[in-house]
């Protein structure tokens, strides 16, 4: 019975050492593997703060106008972006003044307006037109003379649309200098442009009374487009 338990008091002993030997082992051979693992980890972690940083950078805008006329004050400024494939869309957000002498009061208008680009032309080296291109924008008069909702003075449906929201749809061209590479230090091109455009209220005048003439249904406007 002794030599029995002494044989089995050193099996235990050896089999602890080898799990302790082969517990040892295991730590030396993984410390890599973990520090690999903590690499890709941290590489996911930079690659996803890239992609944060790259759609944040996204909202910045990176073109200016300046718009004379065309139903968005009589000077209007704005920023905006373009995108898509070719840079073919644009969004502007374009804040308009309508000077005091015109009338009782001076008016701020604010306008969100999208732009359709499908054609670039190249001409030359340096310039470019843009032979025709769609828009579609939304005007607001900011001030209480203007209302969403018809007030309360008037008989309900009397006037039957709001007097300070207008929905736009125009058509326009661009001439546009591309500045080189190496002379460019603020943007990348300057753009003339000039669009037409009419409005909701203009074609309900129209559709109500057909003698009203189609010129009265237009507005033009010309500006000025720096991009970035």
């Amino acid at each position: 019975m002794m030599q029995l338990s002494f044989r089995h008091a050193l099996r235990v002993i050896v089999g602890l050492i080898l799990c302790l030997n082969g517990f040892l082992t295991s730590e030396a051979v993984e410390t890599p593997t973990a520090d690999s693992t903590s690499a890709e980890y941290n590489e996911r972690y930079i690659q996803h703060l890239k992609k944060r940083e790259q759609r944040w950078m996204k909202l910045i805008p990176n073109l200016s106008s300046i718009q004379y006329a065309g139903s968005t004050g009589s000077v209007a400024l704005g920023i905006g972006w373009d995108y898509g494939c070719g840079n073919r869309w644009e969004t502007h957000v374009m804040l308009g003044v309508i000077p005091k002498q015109h009338y009782w009061h001076t008016y701020w208008s604010l306008t969100l307006k999208e732009v359709y680009i499908p054609w670039t032309l190249p001409v030359k080296r340096h310039f470019a037109v843009k032979p025709l291109y769609a828009t579609l924008f939304v005007n607001s008069i900011l001030h209480s003379d203007f209302w969403t909702s018809e007030p309360d003075r008037y008989p309900d449906g009397y006037y039957g649309f709001s007097s300070r929201i207008r929905f736009h749809l125009g058509i326009g061209q661009r001439f546009s200098l591309l500045i080189p590479a190496e002379k460019r230090r603020l943007g990348r091109e300057l753009s003339l442009y000039y669009e037409i455009s009419t409005c909701d209220l203009y074609v309900r005048q129209k559709f109500l009374n057909k003698s009203v003439p189609f010129s009265d249904m237009l507005s033009i406007g010309i500006g000025l487009i720096y991009n970035i």
